[in-house]
């Protein structure tokens, strides 16, 4: 009776053994499938975390605009009358795109003809420390054939203000192509 208890002993250690192998492996497949899945976890919350550093950015920037006394850009009909002379700026927008909370992202087109092409970085200089400033984003010179230094300029300027035209003002051009600035 005493070799039957004891081989029962046995018996029951050795399942308990290898019922614990048996989970073992069951447990470490588990944690490679679950290792993985952390992985993403954590590769998505660093996104996450780069978005909201960058969304942190742009509502910084925004109050800073919001903060500005001017909110709108200022006109760049009168800024070409300031630092070109001798030419008259004809000025068109190509698009007004609303962006969040009333804001509104204008472009416009500035085309200078036969300017002295000396005088276009002064404009683009005034243009810039402006608040909101103004932001060149195409520029096409071309020489003229009469004058040296003299030239056609066309500008595609932007700038983010307030809602409404930039300058709270409607820019239009008069007949004979000149600029002018309503308000």
């Amino acid at each position: 009776m005493k070799g039957n208890t004891l081989l029962v002993l046995q018996a029951c250690a050795l399942a308990i053994f290898l019922t614990g192998i048996l989970v073992s492996i069951v447990t470490i497949r588990q944690n490679l499938g679950l290792s993985a899945k952390i992985r993403g976890k954590k590769e998505t919350l660093s996104q996450l975390a780069a978005i909201k550093q960058t969304r942190d950015r742009h509502q910084a920037a925004l109050r800073v605009f919001e903060s500005l006394s001017n909110a709108a850009p200022a006109a760049l009909a009168s800024l070409g009358h300031a630092a070109v002379t001798n030419a008259t700026p004809e000025i068109r927008e190509r698009e007004s795109r609303n962006l969040t909370a009333g804001w509104t992202l204008h472009q416009m087109e500035v085309v200078f003809s036969e300017v002295e092409l000396n005088q276009i970085p002064c404009f683009l200089h005034m243009a810039e420390n402006e608040r909101p400033p103004w932001r060149l984003v195409e520029c096409t010179l071309a020489s003229s054939r009469q004058a040296d230094g003299f030239g056609r300029v066309t500008l595609v300027m932007e700038a983010v203000g307030k809602s409404g035209k930039p300058d709270g003002g409607r820019q239009t051009a008069d007949k004979g192509g000149e600029s002018t600035v309503k308000r």
